[in-house]
Formats: structure tokens, C-alpha cells, sequence
């Protein structure tokens, strides 16, 4: 049986922990832009630095936050071995990080020349940074996911809090004391994750030593590499639209902006997938026919808490663009809805990829996404140039929907789960379809984007409560009446 108190509490917790760095991100961002501060345009710009960023973490990352995670199992009982295992994994993401650096130093100037921007054109003068940034990501994300298997919350609070706290800092500092441009917030972001990356580097030396393990690296490595591949494939998925409206900086900087405050979302359900996953890896490992029911449940419950936390975050986070940004960013503010729903698609992807990944059959992953990369592209490049931001928004949407049909269909050909679809598949996919007809009844008819917000967060909640209310009843009866507990 599931402990759903234990589950909601450390889920609460993760998600909390997990969305904090975002969350003092998007404090920053009113902080940093304004009149005689950062402009839409630069916020464009931004755009395209994060989309290099993001790829740099995932060529040194190498998809080891979930090798670590998966090999936690198969290492945990035998110490020599762990202590391999975890620096083997640090070591791995150093060696990586050194070799993408030596190459950027190598083609910064071919790599400036992709851009029409003169100011992004001098790619020398900031590419450095953003590799500096991606193995600072690198080594958060490894070590965030190791302290989750390994059950230290406190641990995984410390870096979390650490790296949220640091960026930040350091990222206003370097707007405002080093240059008033996305080049300051580059390197106050390179700076401020370097102090986390190093103590958390120097903490792992000490306690597992150092290592480099051939035999565990190449098994790391086969298990991971399909994975990778699948990152490059998301990046793609999730950048490509940035390069397609690079020729209009406002409206990138614009849709960019509203991507940011989504992101946050990712985050929120990163949090949730930290406490499901393992959860759900330790009732695989002791048998999947034995705990099927369990296994079922937890799923239902993290599809149920990521869509309450997007429907309940759609309000706040418009009132918010509209009050603290001063500049054409706050139109960003109306695309908030449908960005952020496009998070439920994720949420789903997660819930039929646990069973694959876990079995490590982690080959068929490349193979659908890079059709959905080519889906994705395709409807990019037809719809931007007719639609401009909703373009991308309607590409994105689409492309993840197959994305996740296709997933869960090869997850049932390998591992046949008798999932209630009501739940984790026909519920979640109707919120996306009434979700774009009210967005695009709001462009048609200039409706109010706050009711059309309104509009799908009613559905969101009627849905939930007719689908979940059993359970909840059950969770509010125990939260309320110890006599039930």
C-alpha cells in the first residue's frame, strides 16, 4: 500500500525545494529590466544565450542525473562500488565540461557568425560563460538527484537554496556593477553557480575520493547515451522556436519571457518526478506484478498534484508580469495559460517513461523523439512566419501531444501497465484541447485574457473533482478528522 501521507509530505517538499532557485529567478527578472535597464530586445537576446546554455548542459551532463539515479540501485549495497559510482559520475561531467570549453575556444568565431545580431556576433566575449554555466548545471543536477535516492533531504535542500541564493546575487551584481547588458547577467550566472558547483566538487572528493572508473563508466554510458540523445532531441524541441523568431527581438523576447515563468513550472514538476520516481523504482525493483496497484496510484497522484499546481499558478504569475515588468514584456502576461498548460504534456511523458527507464529500455526514446524534433520543426518553420508566437505555441502543443501518445504506446508494448486513462491520459489531453479553443476564442473575440484564464482553471478543478474525488475526500477526512487517521 501507498503511504500517501509520506508521499504528499516529501513531494510537497521536493516541489517546494525544486522551484526555489526558479523562484528567485523570476524575482530577479523585474529587478533587472525597465527603462534605462534591460529591454525586450535584451530579454531577445537572453533568449538565444539560454538556448546555448541549455545545450551545453546537456552535452557534459550526458543524461548521468538519470545514470546516477538508475545505478543507485544496482550500486547502494556495496560501498568501494558506490564511491566509484559517484565520482566516476563528477569526474565524467569535469572531463566533458574541459573538452566543450577547449572546443568553443577553437570555433567562438564561426559560431558568432550564425547570428544577425552584432551584439550576440561577439560570441568570444560571453560563450565562455555559458559552457561555465552548463557544468555548473551539471554538477546540481547530478548531485540533486543522488541526495533524492539516497533519501537526504536535508542535503538536497542545502544545494538547492545554495544555488538559487548564489545565482541570483550574483546575477543582479553583475548587471548592475559589471555591465547594464545580457552580457553581465551571463557572467553573474557563470560566477554565482561556480561556488555552489566547486563545494559541492570538494564535499565528494572528500567523502567518496577520486575515481574514473572504466567498467562503471561504460555501463553508465550505454545506459545513458539513448538519453542523451533524447536531450538533444528536447532541446530542439524546446529552442527551436527561439532561432525561427530571432528576426523579431521584441516578440522573441516577449514569448521568451512568458517561456521563463513556464519554465518554472518544469521545475515544479522535476520537484514532484523527485519524489515519485524513486518511489516508484523501489516498488519495480521488488516486483512490478507485486506492487502494480501502487504503482498505479502514485502515478495518478503526481499527474493530479502537476495539473493542480499549473492550474493554481496561471493567476498569480499573469497578475504578477502585469504589475512588477514596465516594458512590452508585460504583454507576456496573456500567454501565460497556454504556455503553462503545455506542462500537463510533461507530466504525462514522465508518468509512461518511468517504466521504460526503469527496464533501461532506454532506446526507444531516441527513435520517437526525433521524429516529434522533425514534427516540431516542420510546424515551425510552416507556422511562424503565418501565426509569428502562436506559430511556436501551436507547434509545441501538437508536437508533445504525439509525443506522449507514442511513449505510451511503446511503454505498453514493453511493460503493459492497466492504467486508469481517465486520468493520466484522456483528462489531461481534454484540458489541452479546451485549453487552445479558449485561447483562441480569446484572439478571435478579444476576450479578456484573465476569463479566458479563469475559464480553463474552472474546467481544470470541475475535471479534478469529479475524476479525484474519492481520493480526496479520503486525504481531506484524514487531514481533518484523527480519528480516521
Amino acid at each position: 500500500m501507498v503511504n500517501y501521507k509520506e508521499y504528499f509530505k516529501l513531494s510537497f517538499l521536493y516541489t517546494i525545494i525544486a522551484a526555489f532557485p526558479n523562484v528567485l529567478q523570476l524575482v530577479v527578472y523585474p529587478i533587472i529590466e525597465g527603462n534605462n535597464k534591460l529591454t525586450p530586445v535584451d530579454f531577445g537576446h537572453l533568449a538565444i544565450t539560454e538556448a546555448i546554455t541549455t545545450f551545453a548542459f546537456i552535452a557534459i551532463l550526458f543524461s548521468m542525473g538519470s545514470g546516477i539515479s538508475r545505478f543507485y540501485y544496482d550500486y547502494k549495497e556495496t560501498k568501494d562500488g558506490y564511491n566509484k559510482l559517484v565520482s566516476t559520475t563528477y569526474n565524467g561531467i569535469l572531463i566533458r565540461g574541459a573538452l566543450l570549453l577547449g572546443t568553443c575556444f577553437i570555433i567562438s568565431p564561426f559560431i558568432g557568425k550564425l547570428f544577425a545580431s552584432a551584439t550576440l556576433q561577439d560570441f568570444g566575449r560571453y560563450g565562455f560563460a555559458l559552457v561555465i554555466t552548463g557544468i555548473n548545471r551539471s554538477i546540481i543536477t547530478a548531485a540533486v538527484s543522488l541526495y533524492r535516492n539516497e533519501k537526504r533531504v536535508s542535503s538536497f535542500i542545502l544545494v538547492n537554496v545554495a544555488s538559487g541564493i548564489f545565482r541570483s546575487i550574483f546575477q543582479v551584481g553583475g548587471i548592475y556593477l559589471f555591465e547594464m547588458s545580457f552580457i553581465g547577467y551571463v557572467y553573474g550566472t557563470a560566477i554565482g553557480g561556480s561556488i555552489v558547483s566547486v563545494a559541492i566538487l570538494a564535499y565528494s572528493w572528500y567523502t567518496h575520493g577520486l575515481h574514473y572508473t572504466k567498467s562503471i563508466r561504460a555501463e553508465i554510458y550505454k545506459f545513458a547515451s539513448p538519453l542523451f540523445q533524447y536531450e538533444l532531441i528536447s532541446w530542439g524541441l524546446s529552442f527551436a522556436d527561439r532561432f525561427f523568431l530571432m528576426d523579431s527581438p521584441l516578440k522573441l523576447g516577449i514569448y521568451d519571457n512568458a517561456m521563463k515563468f513556464a519554465l518554472g513550472i518544469q521545475l515544479v514538476i522535476q520537484g514532484l518526478s523527485s519524489a515519485t520516481q524513486p518511489e516508484i523504482f523501489e516498488l519495480m525493483h521488488k516486483g512490478l506484478k507485486e506492487n502494480m496497484q501502487s504503482i498505479k496510484s502514485l502515478s495518478n497522484m503526481f499527474v493530479m498534484q502537476a495539473i493542480a499546481i499549473i492550474a493554481l499558478a496561471i493567476i498569480p504569475v499573469m497578475v504578477f508580469i502585469s504589475v512588477f515588468y514596465e516594458t512590452d514584456l508585460r504583454l507576456s502576461a496573456t500567454l501565460i495559460s497556454i504556455v503553462f498548460i503545455r506542462y500537463i504534456l510533461r507530466a504525462q511523458y514522465q508518468v509512461f517513461s518511468i517504466p521504460l527507464l526503469f527496464n533501461k529500455k532506454t532506446k526507444v526514446f531516441s527513435i520517437i523523439n526525433t521524429a516529434i524534433l522533425v514534427l516540431n520543426i516542420g510546424l515551425n518553420w510552416l507556422l511562424i512566419p503565418i501565426l509569428s508566437i502562436y506559430g511556436a505555441i501551436v507547434a509545441l502543443l501538437f508536437s508533445f501531444s504525439v509525443q506522449v501518445i507514442a511513449i505510451h504506446f511503446v511503454q505498453q508494448r514493453y511493460i503493459p501497465i492497466a492504467w486508469n486513462y481517465k486520468k493520466v491520459l484522456v483528462y489531461p489531453l481534454s484540458i489541452i484541447l479546451f485549453s487552445a479553443l479558449v485561447e483562441t476564442l480569446k484572439v478571435w473575440f478579444n476576450i479578456n485574457p484573465y476569463l479566458a484564464a479563469a475559464l480553463i482553471v474552472a474546467y481544470i478543478f470541475v475535471g479534478m473533482w469529479l475524476l479525484y474525488k474519492t481520493e480526496l475526500i479520503k486525504i481531506i477526512n484524514k487531514r481533518f478528522n484523527p480519528a480516521k487517521r
